[in-house]
């Protein structure tokens, strides 16, 4: 069953950059879906331009209104790459999910994606229409909240996302984290892209 809801408030996204804060891209609005055991989390939506993609790879550079570039593994819900023309305006939703693993980062750069696997057949109890991605993400953590058990992160796009743990030993480790850390997240969000002419 699928629940969307409108929200009135927009969300700006902030991420820090080398040079200080840096303001991200804006949500043209901001949704909320439910999924089940984790509750409603708020959906970003984002405009983005086509850059490029390779249909052997499924790998599809995205290019938000700031000029930052995002490179997704396409889920197969997204269809056939080579439609896509150059320059298309697409209109971006992405549902950060679940955290399913968390620590500290002895090295790294904020922002390197360490993998990104395409789940083929979506999750149970996830909305209808979004292809789900595995990422595991080198970043810096922006917040901690152990009593909501959920962590605040900038996610390989720029934009910054609030996701929740639900499995217990990823609450444990949540415990030994702290805002300002240099850590490694692996983490499940949804994601829809449509033509947005």
């Amino acid at each position: 069953m699928k629940t969307y809801l409108v929200a009135a408030a927009v969300s700006a996204l902030v991420a820090l950059g080398a040079g200080g804060a840096v303001a991200q891209p804006q949500p043209t609005a901001t949704e909320t879906v439910v999924i089940a055991g984790v509750g409603t989390v708020p959906v970003l939506v984002y405009q983005a331009r086509f850059v490029s993609a390779d249909p052997a790879t499924r790998r599809m550079v995205l290019e938000l209104p700031n000029g930052k570039r995002w490179a997704i593994v396409a889920p197969p819900i997204l269809g056939d790459l080579e439609a896509y023309r150059n320059s298309e305006r697409l209109l971006i939703r992405v549902v950060p999910g679940i955290v399913t693993g968390l620590g500290k980062a002895r090295q790294g750069t904020p922002g390197e994606v360490l993998s990104e696997v395409a789940i083929n057949d979506g999750l149970p109890g996830w909305p209808e229409g979004f292809g789900i991605r595995a990422v595991t993400l080198t970043t810096i953590f922006v917040d901690v909240n152990r009593q909501a058990g959920t962590v605040t992160f900038e996610g390989p796009d720029g934009g910054v996302r609030t996701l929740r743990a639900v499995d217990p030993k990823v609450l444990a480790d949540l415990q030994q984290v702290n805002p300002g850390d240099l850590a490694q997240i692996s983490y499940l969000e949804g994601i829809a892209i449509n033509a947005g002419r």
